[in-house]
């Protein structure tokens, strides 16, 4: 992801917003006269990298103080460090747990932050660890707005068993027990059908010699974005995005138009193991 919306003087000469996390302001012990949750930061900037702050900065008349419906400010913190200088800084080892992430994808869908949401998305698909059927089985119960990653791990999965076949997907003897045991959940049918027609698509892939870990992928399949502006600067188009500082309990992290699904049914022809 580009560093885009950075301060620069144009920002230093703007007039300066006062944001507020949440409904009061909070203070510390250790620094009784500066808010935990109150930020100022140039109009701008805020204009530049937020279409939630575009829209409400533009009124009559103007507004010097905005109120946020977030009461973690931590989160609003580290939106503004990645908008002042490009650094993502989260204090939890990788992966992102499924909760922080839809904690972060939340904020950034309430500010219009496709920069956050992005960033989060990339800093997840590059670490594919404890990425197991059952983290496809919790999204769907317990996550289902978090589709792009459920689309990451179910590519990594599929992927392994086109590259490694089933026998690598298994793993062991306790993999095919594990497989069989989900397989036979009804509630797990829909997850594997979209395995299945996954696994169709990437062996088309492999077919024309286009098939890519989703852990290595530098393109932005799972950008989001805001409109075709955006989507047409999205620095991951040509697959070489600009590396983001992403930090994660302490440790740094350099990061640097899908078809539609069609099945041949030969995945299906393995479903189950001999």
């Amino acid at each position: 992801m580009a560093v885009t919306g950075s301060m620069n003087a144009k920002h230093a000469r703007s007039p300066v917003i006062k944001i507020v996390a949440g409904e009061n302001e909070i203070f510390s012990e250790e620094d009784p006269d500066a808010a935990l949750n109150v930020f100022y930061v140039a109009k701008s900037l805020l204009i530049e990298s937020s279409s939630y702050f575009a829209i409400v900065l533009d009124s009559t008349p103007e507004r010097a103080v905005v109120f946020l419906p977030e009461h973690d400010y931590e989160v609003v913190e580290n939106w503004l460090n990645l908008i002042f200088n490009g650094t993502l800084n989260i204090q939890e080892k990788l992966p992102l747990a499924f909760a922080t992430i839809q904690k972060y994808f939340v904020f950034a869908n309430l500010v219009g932050s496709e920069k956050l949401k992005n960033v989060i998305t990339d800093s997840f698909q590059e670490h594919p660890i404890d990425w197991t059927l059952n983290s496809l089985r919790a999204l769907q119960d317990d996550y289902s707005s978090l589709t792009t990653i459920f689309d990451i791990i179910l590519e990594y999965h599929a992927w392994v068993i086109v590259t490694e076949g089933w026998a690598g997907f298994w793993g062991s003897p306790d993999g095919i027990v594990a497989w069989n045991k989900f397989i036979c959940d009804q509630d797990n049918c829909s997850i594997v059908n979209q395995l299945l027609l996954k696994i169709d698509e990437l062996n088309s892939g492999r077919l024309r010699k286009r098939l890519i870990c989703p852990s290595d992928r530098k393109d932005c399949k799972w950008h989001e974005h805001l409109n075709d502006e955006t989507k047409a600067k999205c620095p991951g188009r040509n697959g070489k995005p600009d590396a983001v500082k992403v930090v994660i309990n302490g440790i740094e992290h350099w990061d640097i138009n899908d078809s539609m699904l069609k099945t041949n049914g030969n995945a299906y022809n393995e479903i189950n193991p001999a």
